[in-house]
């Protein structure tokens, strides 16, 4: 608690062993596991021939100063986490930084499981077992913490019939709170696609929370492509990933069709989200009477959104509460990003009490209720 808050951090990051998938995936998809070698300090790992991640692999006969890369991106992240490099990030050594920065609960999305089965065209039962594994071994790592520690589970889309089964499995057999996609295509298929309805209608059935999270340098479409800056990626692929999966979700019917399934929008700031909706609503008055356009909305965009969508907001951004009074304060999700080399750790509940400019109703709100609702977690 702080001040009387619950602090529930909406999106922490596991960081996954090199060998997970050496030990947890299922023996028939063994010699063709994703590999990741054993002195590898970042998402690096080889997936079915595919070399994670593509930053920084740029085309023959080009320079890049990898070096002045590694220094000045991830600056003294590994001093930050000394302790828990040496560990190996035990889930003690979340216990131990929690209590330390005032953290009572975290709710935990993969680092290398971002880039683990993130290659646009890949065999469903492939990627599900790439999944499967990730989710196995997230059960056990979640396992005897008391419930602070609160899994995602994974999940890919190259065959929908696959993540269904994989879906029921994480939360009715390991015990995960919501399950996580990426916003980007899978198999040519945007999220808006009606051969994921099944899917959708077994998360929502599962009463968990589907969460989109995106991470640059995959093996998928991703916005930021055309330039080669690293700053231009990764600036752009998380809000511009985003924005394709918050208009799937609204204005291409997901919402409308499944009305009880609800949706997070991840680590990509939320100032963008008032105008994008806002956009998405004079679009819809302007074409939605056309049936391929807006068959299946009865509402605005941005009422399905306030309905059945959560974002996660930065405490210094410039407008937070321009978002609380359009979107409502029950819709804002507040995360850490621990511990991954941008958080604001050590500081991170500080920095949320101390920029996040809200009434003590709605700070409540943003720093631990809003997560608790989301997630379904027991008060």
């Amino acid at each position: 608690m702080h001040d009387g808050c619950e602090v529930i951090d909406a999106d922490g990051h596991v960081m996954e062993p090199p060998d997970l998938w050496d030990r947890y995936i299922d023996r028939e998809f063994y010699g063709v596991r994703p590999r990741v070698g054993a002195d590898v300090q970042d998402n690096g790992m080889v997936v079915f021939g595919n070399v994670m991640s593509r930053t920084g692999l740029l085309a023959p006969g080009e320079d890049y100063d990898i070096e002045s890369y590694r220094r000045v991106a991830v600056g003294d992240w590994a001093e930050r986490y000394r302790r828990e490099w040496e560990l190996g990030f035990p889930p003690s050594s979340y216990l131990e930084a929690m209590d330390a920065e005032g953290i009572d609960r975290m709710v935990l999305y993969p680092s290398r499981g971002l880039f683990a089965a993130s290659v646009e065209y890949l065999d469903g039962a492939y990627s599900g077992a790439i999944c499967r594994a990730y989710n196995r071994w997230l059960g056990d790592f979640c396992s005897a913490t008391a419930d602070r520690l609160i899994g995602v589970a994974l999940g890919a889309l190259h065959d929908p019939a696959v993540a269904v089964d994989e879906a029921r499995y994480a939360v009715e057999q390991l015990g995960h709170r919501g399950i996580m996609v990426r916003p980007n295509p899978y198999a040519g298929r945007n999220l808006e696609d009606r051969a994921y309805d099944d899917f959708y209608a077994q998360v929502a059935a599962l009463n968990v929370p589907l969460a989109t999270h995106e991470g640059s340098g995959v093996r998928m479409p991703e916005y930021g492509d055309r330039h080669v800056s690293r700053l231009a990626q990764h600036a752009m692929c998380h809000p511009m990933e985003q924005m394709g999966a918050v208009y799937s979700f609204t204005a291409g019917g997901v919402m409308a069709r499944h009305p009880d399934l609800r949706v997070a929008i991840l680590e990509a700031g939320g100032g963008w989200l008032p105008y994008w909706l806002h956009r998405l609503d004079e679009h819809v008055e302007w074409l939605g009477e056309i049936p391929q356009e807006g068959g299946d909305l009865e509402m605005s965009p941005s009422d399905y959104f306030r309905r059945q969508g959560w974002i996660n907001c930065e405490p210094d951004e410039p407008n937070l509460q321009g978002i609380v009074d359009y979107l409502g304060a029950d819709r804002l999700l507040w995360a850490s990003d621990f511990p991954h080399p941008d958080a604001k750790y050590p500081g991170a509940v500080e920095s949320l009490f101390s920029k996040a400019q809200l009434s003590k109703e709605d700070l409540a709100a943003y720093a631990g209720a809003n997560a608790r609702a989301l997630y379904q977690l027991p008060g």
